[in-house]
């Protein structure tokens, strides 16, 4: 496994983590049962890079895998 991809899966178990606490967070601060938007939201910023990055780094695994089809 290459550094970058060590680094990508360290980054996600952090994420992981962080993602438990916030979700504690969240349930706590619920109003009438309801999620505060606003507590979402900032959790979505937060995981949007995470995500991007995965897919990224999908891609081009992909691409690697698959090479161009030649033109007859």
């Amino acid at each position: 496994m290459i550094q970058r991809d060590r680094d990508l899966l360290a980054k996600l178990a952090k994420t992981n983590r962080a993602i438990a606490a916030a979700t504690v967070e969240l349930m706590a601060a619920q109003d009438g049962g309801e999620l505060p938007a606003e507590g979402l939201r900032a959790l979505a910023d937060h995981l949007a890079p995470l995500v991007d990055e995965l897919r990224q780094r999908a891609d081009q695994l992909d691409a690697i895998e698959a090479p161009a089809e030649v033109e007859s």
